[in-house]
């Protein structure tokens, strides 16, 4: 009894039946090729949209926090007090026990908030911590107004936003 066709050796002699012709190793080369081309651009792309998306968020989140936090500090405060070097200004209490000063921070390129009560240093927090230099940050008082103006950048991405902050009157 003969074993069945797919369990026999091939028969020696026997051409077309041994593999592929250079051409289709060719085709198969040049096929594999493009897709591995498309696959590295769609991930180079996926990468960069990322890194650009992750950049916006830290930008917007720098301009919203500090926002909140000068917000929050101008309608505490009665009187606004300019600074002068790295400190851009102090928004104080009307009984002066309370005041919140902000300031450049060079080494951390971040706004700075200080909580101080009398006179010490209750808590200190980057505000905002992409913040180039100090002059991407300006507090223009006039009256119980304060309009700050504020650019954060983060690799390539950049965004300002200006505030005009209220106090409120003693």
């Amino acid at each position: 009894m003969r074993p069945p066709a797919l369990l026999r050796p091939p028969a020696a002699g026997r051409h077309g039946e041994s593999g592929a012709t250079l051409v289709e190793l060719l085709l198969a080369v040049a096929l594999s090729a493009v897709v591995m081309t498309m696959l590295g651009t769609a991930v180079f792309q996926f990468y960069s949209i990322s890194s650009w998306g992750q950049a916006r968020l830290a930008v917007l989140k720098d301009l919203q926090t500090a926002g909140l936090w000068l917000g929050r500090d101008a309608q505490e405060a009665a009187a606004f007090v300019p600074g002068a070097g790295t400190v851009y200004g102090t928004f104080r209490w009307s009984d002066a026990s309370i005041e919140f000063r902000y300031s450049y921070s060079p080494a951390d390129q971040a706004l700075v908030r200080e909580a101080i009560a009398g006179s010490i240093v209750q808590s200190t927090l980057f505000v905002a911590r992409h913040i180039a230099s100090q002059g991407d940050v300006t507090f223009s008082p006039s009256g119980k107004r304060v309009a700050v103006t504020l650019t954060s950048t983060s690799g390539s991405v950049t965004a300002s936003n200006t505030l005009t902050l209220t106090m409120r009157v003693p």
